[in-house]
Formats: structure tokens, C-alpha cells, sequence
């Protein structure tokens, strides 16, 4: 028995949401439209960005949530995967400025915040920011799932009720917010890896929408031959395979940190060993570790530090420790650079 892809997914297309529908949904501007909706596009983004730069600065789970609800930045990405369906380039360029225009306004809007806030609610390594600095290749199969159901949602008429729990699921405006908090403070690669996150889930939405809205039967609705829309498709593919391959550096990179602060905490564990200190905690922030030891009296020698410490690869990385001996004084443990 032969069954194809719109039996299983729409009843032999009994339950497809008409193309009308959809195109009123994600086109936020057409030739013929008015700007009413890109308005309440715009004010809508600029609210969410200001709820999810507010959550991560306080570091509010909650709060971010909120922001994924009321975001509605995966209008114009699955916009240009309908419009490349569709095989109307026009649209897909105008689906495609008004991304780029809407992920630039929420970096910065994130950028001013966290500039504005005052120092006590400075960004600093919490959860909200830790998540999605440092993406790996999951991140990327999650988003491929999600945008799967997000588009199925879109184009199956009787599945609007599961778009919430979509919005939540997708990850678009908390990591541009992100990006923009991170940036205030310097950190070009917690920036790199906030973008990197969002245009993983923006790719995985456009593909997967690509291969939903083409089982519905929205293909060829367009003027244009399937020729115009070669270019988009392979700039698609093109982002792809360069996030695949920044997705594994980013992995590699958190199994390296991984394996590398175990190694400081245990060197450090022996170094204070016949000492009156006794290890508190190690962390990572800002491209370089943090060590902080509790006691009194004089410390070990840096060389025994050095003695050991194995570095996971060739280079060294930057260790402080902070010790607290009734005040809080910090040293520099050489660096452990030679």
C-alpha cells in the first residue's frame, strides 16, 4: 500500500489550513498589503525584547518564558519558507529584511538595557546567559524538531492550539537578547555563540518549513519558475553546513572546558593540600578561571600549582585565585602561561 506524506500528516489534505490563511500569518508585508500588521510586528518585538533582556539580567526563568509567548519572530522566518515554496522571490526578500531589521533591533535593544541597568544587576554568568552562549550540535536537532512541529502547526488547521508551547520551544528573541547583554560587557564569543543559537533555530524553522509547506500543497503558487529560487535555497544550505561545522567547535569546546576544570580543581585541590586553605569553588567566567580558596597564612608556591596541572591541550589557560582571609585579596597564579 502505497501512503504518502499528506495521508499521514493532513488526512489526504482534509485538514490543510487554506494557503490564504497561512499567507496572512507569516507575510507581514506584501505588495498589496497595508502596514498594520508589521506595526503590531514591530511593537510586539520591541516589547519582547525588553521582557527577555528583563529576565536574563535578573536571571528569571519565568520571566523569559514570557518573552518566547509574546515573541513573534518566527513569523518572517516561516515566511521565507513559504515564499521559497511558493517559488515568489519578492517575498522572499522582504520576508528576509524584515528578519534581518528584527534581529538587529533586539540586539539592540538588549545592548541599551544592559548599558542602562546599574551596576548590581550587571551581567555575570547566570543561567540564562550560560545556556546560550555555548550551543552544541543538540541544540541544532531540537530546533529541527520544534520547527518541524511549528510548521505542521502552521499548515495543519485543526493544531493551532499547540502554537504556545511552539513559541516557548523555539529559542529566538532570549538569545539575540542575550547577545546584545554579552556585548555590552566585550564578550565577542558569548555574542558568537548567542547568534549562532538563534540562526540554528532560524535555519532549522526555514528547512523544516520548506518540507511541511511542500507536503500541504503550497508549492507553485508563485509566478516564478523553481530557477528563481535555486540562489535562497543554496544560501540556506550554505548557512547550514557552516553551522554544522561551528555547532561541533562550539561542542569540542565545552567537552575541552569540561575536562579542563576538573583538571584545575584537582590541581588545585593538591596544590592546597599541606596548606591552611581549603578549595571553595572554580569557575570560568570571562575567558578565564576563577579559583577561590578559604584559610589563612601564606599560600603554596605557584610551582606546585604548575607541578600539578596538565593542560588538556597546548595552551595554557588564564587562572586567578581569589582568597579570602577575612578580606578578599586576589592573585594572579602566573597566568600559568609560558
Amino acid at each position: 500500500m502505497n501512503i504518502r506524506p499528506v495521508s499521514l500528516l493532513f488526512d489526504d489534505g482534509k485538514k490543510v489550513t487554506p494557503v490564504a490563511d497561512v499567507e496572512n500569518q507569516v507575510y507581514l508585508l506584501t505588495r498589496d498589503s497595508g502596514k498594520d500588521r508589521l506595526f503590531r510586528f514591530g511593537a510586539l518585538l520591541v516589547l519582547s525584547a525588553v521582557i527577555a533582556t528583563g529576565g536574563v539580567l535578573l536571571d528569571s526563568t519565568a520571566t523569559v518564558i514570557g518573552a518566547m509567548i509574546v515573541a513573534p519572530l518566527a513569523w518572517p522566518i516561516q515566511g521565507v519558507a513559504l515564499a521559497i515554496v511558493q517559488t515568489r522571490i519578492g517575498q522572499v526578500r522582504r520576508s528576509a529584511s524584515i528578519l534581518g531589521l528584527a534581529v538587529l533591533a533586539v540586539v539592540v535593544v538588549g545592548f541599551l538595557i544592559a548599558l542602562a541597568v546599574p551596576d548590581e544587576l550587571s551581567p555575570v554568568n547566570n543561567s540564562q546567559i550560560a545556556s546560550r552562549t555555548a550551543p552544541n550540535l543538540l541544540d541544532l536537532f531540537v530546533a529541527i524538531a520544534t520547527g518541524t512541529v511549528g510548521a505542521f502547526a502552521v499548515s495543519r488547521s485543526d493544531l493551532s492550539g499547540v502554537l504556545p508551547g511552539v513559541a516557548i520551544a523555539i529559542s529566538l528573541v532570549p538569545p539575540l537578547a542575550v547577545a546584545g547583554v554579552v556585548l555590552s560587557e566585550g564578550d565577542l564569543l558569548a555574542t558568537l555563540g548567542a547568534l549562532t543559537l538563534f540562526l540554528a533555530n532560524a535555519i532549522a524553522i526555514v528547512i523544516c518549513g520548506l518540507v511541511v509547506f511542500t507536503i500541504a500543497g503550497y508549492r507553485g503558487t508563485g509566478d516564478h519558475s523553481q530557477q528563481t529560487v535555486r540562489r535562497p535555497i543554496t544560501i540556506v544550505i550554505t548557512i547550514l553546513t557552516v553551522l554544522v561545522i561551528a555547532l561541533a567547535a562550539f561542542t569540542a569546546r565545552s567537552l575541552i572546558g569540561a575536562i579542563e576544570q576538573q583538571r584545575v580543581q584537582s590541581a588545585a585541590t593538591a596544590w592546597l593540600k599541606d596548606s591552611k586553605y581549603t578549595l571553595v569553588d572554580v569557575e570560568f567566567q570571562r575567558g578565564q578561571y576563577l579559583v577561590q580558596i578559604l584559610g589563612n597564612g601564606a599560600l603554596p608556591s605557584k610551582d606546585g600549582f604548575d607541578q600539578s596541572f596538565s593542560p588538556v591541550l597546548w595552551l595554557r589557560p588564564t587562572i586567578k585565585v581569589e582568597a579570602i582571609t577575612g578580606s578578599t585579596e586576589t592573585i594572579d597564579l602566573a597566568s600559568t602561561t609560558d
